[in-house]
């Protein structure tokens, strides 16, 4: 009876063999054929094999989110273990004579693992079941189907009928069958399976027929596992290693850059816009959605959803590549391929986005959004003309007036009045070491240039030689960059460029996020590398070298400080420790909000969303200002002028302007400058 079953098993691993890589065929085929854009990537092997090895083998970002990540690091580790076995145990059937393992210690050791790894991977199929459809998370609802409770099924029916074959080895059933697996294994080396059999006892009549059900149910399932893996969302198993192995280590805060001079399609229309590495991303997806319920659109009532987005391109993506393959269309010149904004992408959506981040920080196989919701952006401004009526104000404003706002730009020092300033636009000649570019806001906003003028007062009392542009500074474009104008946007770059190199400036200070991200990532690609510093990480520097003295301040006692991570400068710049080192030097009572550090929540500003208002859910600055009232923050430390701008006006909509101050922390460090 053995030959027979092996020529079945034999049929079916070739088949399902057949189907599995057929399918991966299906999506190498998309990738290479479909994308306009082919990127190529430098090699950095011992990088990515280190970024492998920690993102993959010890699941690091999963435990981002504790209580599902241990459960699916443990499960994932369960099936490396229990690798081994499955191959073995496929084989074996195959084949009697074949012997996987060698024999003893080895043998031993690596069975003991699988059976422990086979009862953990068994409760957490348990506790998936109870987090999805009894706790009900909600970041699973709505993704609870068919794929859910199957894959469950299969894998629980996995480790159950592992056990119910070890059952019947340990009792003596199987000794002589050809065949069977683990066979002449001592009770040590399987300790739980040696446990359940002190309680599950088999009668002799039905064991054979219990056998060779049960292993052909443990057949039938692992083949049935490897047609569907390719076909469902756990494509993952397969895409997501490749895609953390062949990640783009560009800086987060780096867009790609359009060449207007050669490319005649703009921004991400169709799915042949994106790149094969985006198709790598689509096909990753976990649909865990860790990255939709850390979006702060998402969580503030707008419809915008991260991982829709990507799994809805993915499932564009697949099935406008099956309609390709089967019509012999050259995909470059396909009529098939219909936009993929407006449907399945909403508009709204893309325009929600405030490119904070949080959705790659907190995606576990590594997928950018950002870059995807930007370059769709790109493909609504700049081929339809289409953007928010404030954001095409925001275009007009720029291409006019070189700032945001319609301010004459000959007043743009003029904040700087009184305050013996080395302007370069009036002094050209003057020396200096370092250029501090202030930024629109900083130049503008009569609240946000008083952090100007407190920047100013730090600098001096540590002798830093700085001079300022006046106006000859324009906006860097990031606000058009990132709401999809990428030809203003390079326009300001060029002309800030000439300036720059025109001056000879080679470090620059600016307390900018936004500023600081466009000099120290965008810039680059455009060929001017300039020592970049926010203002937040400069004066730590000048604390810890002596040149600025703090000297707390009777009210430091009273305060309750927290503070509010910058996107930019955050998540984006990896900026954490350095403004809570300054604030430490004052602070007597302070504490972390709810969501800080990697993990902090976007003032709504970001992405060009300063100048477009939140009709939609509530006011993503206003959600803030609630987690820092839950802490009885006094003082909430702010280091972005975009920061400050939302969330004092969130403060003075909710009525905390007795309770809460925002201020910036070269405010705090200017007023307790020691003497």
């Amino acid at each position: 009876m053995i030959y027979l079953f092996s020529l079945i098993l034999i049929i079916g691993i070739v088949a399902s063999v057949i189907l599995f890589f057929y399918s991966l065929y299906e999506y190498a085929w998309n990738m290479l054929k479909i994308p306009l854009k082919k990127p190529r990537m430098k090699l950095q092997v011992l990088r990515r094999v280190y970024t492998v090895i920690k993102n993959v083998l010890f699941q690091r970002k999963l435990f981002k989110d504790p209580s599902g990540g241990v459960m699916h690091a443990l499960m994932f580790w369960g099936f490396v273990a229990f690798g081994a076995y499955s191959l073995d145990f496929l084989a074996t059937g195959a084949d009697p004579s074949f012997r996987f393992f060698l024999s003893g210690i080895v043998e031993e050791a690596a069975f003991f693992t699988v059976d422990l790894f086979a009862v953990i991977v068994l409760v957490d199929v348990f506790y998936s079941i109870l987090r999805r459809w009894v706790i009900k998370v909600p970041r699973y609802q709505g993704y609870n189907g068919f794929e859910a409770w199957f894959i469950l099924l299969l894998i629980g029916t996995l480790m159950v009928s592992y056990y119910i074959l070890g059952i019947l080895r340990l009792q003596g059933y199987t000794a002589g069958i050809p065949g069977s697996i683990m066979g002449g294994l001592p009770a040590s080396a399987t300790p739980v399976t040696a446990f359940l059999s002190s309680i599950f006892v088999v009668p002799a009549s039905y064991a054979l027929g219990i056998y060779w059900s049960v292993w052909s149910i443990h057949a039938l399932d692992f083949l049935v596992f490897l047609v569907y893996i390719p076909r469902s969302k756990h494509l993952h198993l397969v895409a997501a290693p490749l895609n953390v192995l062949l990640y783009d280590y560009k800086p987060r805060g780096e867009l790609t850059v359009v060449d207007f001079e050669k490319e005649t399609r703009f921004g991400a229309t169709d799915v042949r816009d994106f790149t094969w590495k985006d198709y790598l991303d689509f096909y990753s997806c976990t649909e865990c959605g860790r990255c939709t319920f850390n979006c702060p659109a998402f969580l503030t009532g707008k419809t915008l959803s991260p991982r829709d987005i990507i799994w809805d391109l993915r499932e564009t993506l697949i099935a406008q590549g099956r309609n390709l393959r089967r019509s012999g269309e050259n995909p470059s010149e396909s009529q098939q391929l219909t936009s993929v904004i407006g449907d399945p992408i909403q508009e709204e959506d893309l325009w929600s986005c405030t490119t904070c981040g949080a959705c790659v920080e907190q995606c576990p196989v590594m997928i950018d959004h950002v870059d995807k919701i930007v370059d769709m952006r790109r493909s609504l401004v700049l081929n339809q003309g289409k953007a928010p009526k404030e954001a095409l104000d925001l275009f007009r404003n720029i291409e006019s007036y070189s700032s945001p706002w319609a301010y004459d730009p000959s007043t743009r020092g003029d904040w700087a009045n009184g305050l013996d300033v080395v302007d370069l636009s009036k002094t050209p000649d003057a020396p200096f070491d370092y250029l501090y570019w202030v930024g629109c806001v900083g130049s503008y906003d009569p609240r946000n240039q008083e952090i100007s003028k407190a920047v100013v007062k730090v600098l001096k009392s540590a002798g830093v030689k700085f001079a300022i542009l006046g106006s000859e500074e324009k906006c860097t474009g990031d606000p058009a960059r990132r709401a999809g104008n990428e030809y203003l946007a390079q326009t300001m770059i060029q002309q800030n460029m000439s300036t720059l190199n025109g001056k000879n400036v080679k470090k620059v200070i600016t307390n900018c996020p936004h500023c600081f991200n466009s000099f120290k990532n965008d810039y680059k690609a455009f060929g001017l590398e300039l020592e970049v510093h926010h203002h937040t990480e400069f004066i730590d520097s000048l604390v810890k070298e002596g040149k600025v003295k703090i000297a707390s301040n009777d009210q430091d006692k009273d305060e309750k400080y927290t503070f509010h991570d910058s996107c930019y400068l955050g998540r984006y710049n990896n900026i954490f420790q350095q403004p809570r080192d300054v604030i430490g030097n004052f602070a007597v009572n302070y504490q972390e909000l709810e969501m800080a550090k990697t993990k902090g929540f976007c003032c709504g500003a970001g992405g060009g969303r300063l100048f477009m208002d939140e009709k939609v859910g509530q006011k993503v600055s206003h959600k803030r200002i609630e987690m820092a009232e839950k802490v009885n923050a006094t003082t909430v430390v702010t280091a972005c002028p975009y920061c400050m701008t939302m969330l004092d006006d969130a403060r003075k909509v909710k009525n905390l302007e007795d309770k809460m101050k925002i201020k910036d922390l070269a405010e705090l460090v200017s007023e307790r400058l020691s003497k």
